[in-house]
């Protein structure tokens, strides 16, 4: 089994309010990417990394790979405009090409354990899609434009979508495909997966596995480092 990693990385940091795009913001003196690739690394599994950047920082990116030694990068390829268009760019590589099991995974979730990673590429053999999530801790409302609210949601049939996420090489392709052909546009890769017909598994994520989004998660990252520490 050849299992091949994902990363879009194009992001250039303008919701992050720095002028640093967040995958190359520090937790614990190293780069958000680089405390990321560093989990890919040691799983056996994984026979490759693919990178998929906005091209201002193509040069700056590999120098962070050169100077702590991730060896895994296979390609790093110019990203879209989006994230969807950024994996699609990824996908037409020879190493997502020649693979078996792909998975995508935000650039900006360094936390997630190589135990979830393992499960997700032993789930993706076997069914063929499959993504980690978490269920919701607080009442969730539906709200109209107005910020009224409509009703009160039951949350027990809602769930938080994580990364990685781990699909047969066959049916990813065909997602991005269709989608692209479609003009279809999905929130994550298992939405387009979800769009062609075919049937998503879930399997318990981690609370630990966040998503760098604002300064606030930045702290909790670095509790989460020191905690593991």
């Amino acid at each position: 089994m050849k299992c091949v990693v994902i990363i879009p990385a194009g992001g250039v940091g303008k919701r992050f309010g720095s002028d640093l795009p967040k995958q190359f913001i520090e937790i614990d003196s190293v780069p958000v990417i680089i405390h990321t690739l560093r989990i890919f690394e040691e799983i056996n599994d994984v026979e490759a990394v693919i990178l998929s950047v906005h091209s201002e920082w193509f040069t700056y990116t590999k120098e962070l790979i050169q100077k702590y030694n991730i060896t895994k990068v296979a390609e790093i390829v110019i990203g879209g405009l989006e994230r969807q268009d950024s994996v699609n760019h990824a996908l037409r590589t020879k190493s997502v090409e020649e693979a078996e099991i792909v998975l995508v995974h935000d650039a900006v979730r360094p936390f997630v354990t190589r135990e979830l990673v393992q499960k997700v590429i032993d789930t993706a053999e076997e069914v063929g899609a499959v993504i980690p999530a978490v269920r919701p801790n607080e009442t969730i409302k539906e709200v109209t434009h107005k910020n009224m609210v409509v009703k009160t949601i039951d949350r027990s049939k809602l769930y938080l979508a994580q990364t990685p996420q781990g699909f047969w090489q066959d049916i990813i392709m065909n997602a991005y495909t269709q989608a692209a052909n479609a003009s279809f546009m999905g929130t994550d890769s298992a939405s387009l997966v979800e769009f062609i017909g075919y049937k998503v598994t879930v399997i318990d994520g981690e609370d630990t596995n966040i998503k760098i989004t604002n300064q606030l998660d930045l702290k909790i990252g670095e509790m989460i480092i020191k905690d593991r520490k």
